[in-house]
């Protein structure tokens, strides 16, 4: 071994030893920064009680904070527009910061910003009251509940009497003593701090976070999730046949969990190709789509501990109001498909159906010689199904299904400088089953909860046959202690299944739990959350993976935060049973280890202009990749892989009718084989750039997106660039009808996101929106 390597080991062991360690004192200094300002005297106890804000809702208040009054629609005393997909620090995506907001989970929460309340306080303008964030300010020792009118008790909702205050923590006069005489000693000012609104996720102003709403993709005419994701600064794909298989990349990375309303989709087989394990040909349509969340680098501890690129959350449309649509398009390669989609209430139950019809008769690429019209055929229908069933004012149950079923063919080609050619076909069908059903409790307060059972199941025949069913259940809950403390903690139970008969294994379980919590913390303009997560694997034993975010922000236009998590990444199925005469899967692989960490940034540049920016790394040991330069290919452990680079990312609204935006990646990749680092060759992407210019006024949109890569092995893919335009228009002659025509690769361009397996060339689609 090289003396710097083993040097770098033991910097980076202890680097990492460090790391947990502050990890697990910030939960304890969480724990006692509680005890030490969220107390309360109570006599006639003789422990330590907790009281949620949902057990102290009231005082006639509407919410669970005990307010009855509201901001007298304070508006953004700034009046900034953010660009579409942007989210400014410490707010979620909504055009009024007063309005309900949602989670990365998709879980509902009020927030109400810094700046209304300060504004509203200042001016005095509308009725103002004590916002949410206020409401588990701390009474003194010598303060009781009867000191503020009230009786001293929670008080229920409706009543005209003073509720204790949210999330506080009731303690035996003794121990109220010894807090006292600490509080004398090290006193703490929360007057001079400023309050932070209590949100149950990770907050963007922590992450690097996009957020794509459904009128980005409607202004696009996304017809997939995959059209939405390509334009977004950073995101590439792995792309085998267009419409067929294709995952996504984030940070250079396909260890990218993607989860649908929260929950995981996550593949126990693994894909053919890679280590992603969700392929975005099987996901929801966009007609089901309320905004997609695409968070790079490391993630919330709830999310698992193996999604080194990033997670991507799909939030899905709940149909709170009656409506009807039909989405019709034809076009290029026999090309034509049908979405329609219903919602709407009666009572306390709402509903949301959405379903279509996809078909392709073939797909062409430029410069091929071959025009087999039989590849990349499809044929897909789907389903979408939405129940939410109102129980009580604070409980609610949501029933979710997706059925899909495809049949098509793939494709394997042989490239030369004349272009591409169709070597073979490869029937493909796929059928997909998902449901799930969700309780959600303290569903009108800012510290939601929910139960949840979920049931994925998919049938794939691509050569061979694979079954995989994953279900599980989740349980998670949030409570705001005081102004300055949001406590996420959850439990999950998952169990893996695996069948492949060509490949010998049959009926290969997995079962996982574990156990996770994290604790935001809000010191002025700095927010500090370490988060845990503790993991028991039936085949790889616990583990823990912890995990650590800051921010500061300098005012309401600057914004800086880093994050760093620790990873546990076990091999797919897969990776350890598949055994046929040309591939021998390992089952002594172990599983992949390390970290990710991000440094970046937001800044409001004006009122029409956003700069966002970051830098990230990774560092895995054990990395499992297949080689395929031996036969049979084996599935093995490489000593490691080092990922760096960084992106930035310009928005700029012009007036009310012409925006743009423009971005730029690097990915720099390296692994080590046993031979120290070097260099990987085959990342499709290693400079990304991204632009876009769009208008609209009145009944006519129109845009033009380019998305290009340089810096690519020409030995190893056909070109070592590429540039490729999209664009589209749509015109609306009323409010319920929108025509709209779409251009894909409008100038052919002639390259491959996979190796040897070419993009489609142009198309083009024309289509009709009608609602009803």
């Amino acid at each position: 071994m090289k003396p710097w390597k083993g040097k770098r080991g033991r910097i980076a062991a202890g680097a990492s030893v460090s790391l947990h360690a502050a990890v697990y004192l910030a939960l304890a200094a969480g724990g006692f920064f509680t005890l030490f300002q969220q107390y309360t005297r109570q006599a006639g106890v003789t422990e330590v009680m907790v009281y949620s804000a949902e057990d102290l809702a009231g005082a006639g208040g509407r919410d669970a904070a005990g307010t009855d009054e509201d901001l007298g629609g304070a508006a953004d005393p700034e009046g900034r527009a953010e660009a579409s997909g942007a989210m400014a620090a410490g707010e979620v995506a909504s055009t009024n910061p007063d309005e309900m907001g949602t989670a990365a989970d998709g879980l509902t929460y009020e927030v109400i910003s810094q700046a209304s309340w300060e504004k509203a306080a200042s001016t005095g303008s509308g009725t103002v009251s004590r916002p949410p964030a206020l409401a588990g300010k701390p009474q003194s020792a010598s303060q009781s509940g009867r000191d503020s009118g009230g009786t001293g008790r929670a008080a229920g909702m409706g009543k005209n009497e003073a509720a204790a205050p949210a999330g506080t923590l009731q303690v035996p006069d003794a121990v109220a003593d010894i807090l006292d005489a600490l509080r004398k000693k090290f006193p703490i000012k929360l007057s001079e701090t400023k309050i932070v609104p209590p949100t149950p996720a990770i907050p963007p102003s922590q992450s690097n976070t996009t957020v794509i709403t459904a009128e980005n993709m409607k202004a696009h005419q996304d017809t997939t999730v995959q059209q939405a994701l390509q334009r977004v600064t950073g995101v590439t794909v792995n792309e085998m046949v267009p419409g067929i298989s294709s995952y996504v990349k984030l940070n250079g990375d396909d260890r990218v969990l993607i989860l649908v309303d929260g929950q995981s989709l996550a593949n126990a087989q693994g894909s053919g190709y890679g280590r992603g394990s969700v392929d975005l040909a099987s996901l929801p349509g966009i007609g089901a789509i309320d905004h997609i969340e695409v968070t790079k680098g490391s993630g919330s501890v709830r999310y698992g501990s193996g999604a080194v690129g990033g997670v991507i959350n799909i939030v899905t449309k709940k149909g709170d109001r009656r409506e009807s649509s039909l989405d019709a398009y034809t076009g290029s390669w026999g090309m034509h498909g049908y979405t329609l989609t219903d919602s709407g209430r009666a009572g306390a139950t709402s509903w949301l159906v959405s379903g279509s019809l996809e078909q392709r008769e073939y797909y062409a690429f430029p410069h091929g010689a071959n025009t087999d019209h039989s590849r990349g055929d499809i044929a897909k229908k789907s389903l979408s199904l939405r129940l939410d069933q109102d129980l009580t004012d604070q409980t609610l149950l949501t029933v979710k299904a997706y059925h899909q079923d495809y049949h098509g063919h793939g494709s394997t080609y042989k490239a030369d400088p004349a272009g591409w050619y169709l070597t073979a076909n490869k029937p493909i069908d796929r059928l997909v089953n998902d449901y799930s059903v969700t309780y959600h409790f303290k569903k009108q307060t800012a510290q939601p909860g929910f139960l949840r059972y979920f049931n994925d199941y998919q049938r794939t025949y691509w050569s061979n046959h694979y079954f995989t069913r994953t279900q599980g259940l989740e349980w998670q809950d949030n409570w705001q202690l005081g102004s300055h403390q949001h406590v996420t903690a959850g439990a999950e139970w998952t169990e893996d299944m695996g069948t492949n008969y060509e490949a010998h294994y049959i009926d290969k379980k997995r079962h996982n739990q574990a156990f996770y919590a994290e604790d935001a913390l809000t010191f002025g303009k700095f927010t500090v959350t370490p988060g845990l997560r503790w993991d028991r694997n039936s085949t790889f034993g616990s583990h823990q993976t912890p995990r650590l975010a800051m921010n500061y922000k300098a005012n309401k236009d600057f914004n800086v935060y880093t994050s760093w998590g620790r990873v546990f990444s076990p091999p797919r199925l897969n990776d350890q049973f598949y055994i046929t005469s040309t591939s021998h899967g390992n089952e002594n692989l172990q599983p992949e280890e390390g970290y990710t960490q991000t440094l970046g940034f937001q800044y409001q540049a004006g009122p029409k202009t956003v700069l966002e920016g970051s830098v990230f790394h990774s560092n895995l040991q054990h990395v499992i990749r297949w080689n395929r330069a031996v036969m049979p290919h084996e599935a093995e452990n490489l000593d490691e892989e080092d990922k760096r680079g960084f992106e930035l990312t310009w928005k700029q609204k012009v007036n009310d009718k012409w925006d743009y935006e423009g971005g730029y990646s690097y990915i720099r990749t390296k692994v080590d084989k046993g031979a120290g680092l070097t260099f990987d060759t085959t990342y499709n992407q290693p400079n990304g750039y991204h632009a876009g210019i769009h208008y609209h006024s009145g009944k006519w949109q129109a845009g033009a997106d380019m998305t290009a890569g340089t810096g690519r092995n020409d030995t190893y893919y056909r070109n070592n660039s590429y540039v490729v335009w999209n664009v589209s228009a749509s015109y609306s002659p009323d409010a319920a009808t929108t025509m709209y025509v779409k251009v894909n690769n409008l100038n052919d361009e002639a390259y491959d996101l996979y190796h040897n397996y070419p993009a489609a060339g142009r198309n083009w689609q024309v289509g009709v929106k009608k609602k009803f």
